[in-house]
C-alpha cells in the first residue's frame, strides 16, 4: 500500500475499527472458538483510504479488510487493487 493511497489512522479511530472488525470476524466464524478480539488485532496496522479504514494483517496474508460506515468487506490483494476493492465495496445506488 503506497503512501499516496493511504495514511495511518489515528490510534482511537484504529482501535474502534479493531473492535468492530473483531465483532464482524467473530460473527463470520464457523464456530465461536474461531472468533477473535480487538486485542488479538492490536498489531494489525490500520490505514485511512478515502471513506475506509484498511486493516492489513501482519506477515504474509492474502486478505485485507475494509471498514466503512456502510459495512465491512475483505479482498485478496493478489486478485484486486485497493482501488478496485473499495469501488466494489461501495453500496450501489
Amino acid at each position: 500500500m503506497s503512501e499516496q493511497e493511504s495514511a495511518l489512522a489515528p490510534d482511537e479511530v484504529a482501535q474502534a475499527g479493531r473492535v468492530r472488525l473483531a465483532e464482524w470476524l467473530t460473527a463470520e466464524a464457523d464456530s465461536p472458538e474461531l472468533g477473535t478480539t480487538a486485542e488479538e488485532l492490536a498489531d494489525w496496522p490500520a490505514y485511512q483510504a478515502e471513506e475506509y479504514l484498511v486493516f492489513v494483517p501482519p506477515g504474509f496474508a492474502n486478505r485485507i479488510f475494509l471498514l466503512a460506515d456502510h459495512g465491512i468487506s475483505s479482498f485478496a490483494p493478489s486478485e484486486q487493487t485497493l482501488e478496485q476493492a473499495m469501488e466494489a465495496a461501495r453500496p450501489q445506488s
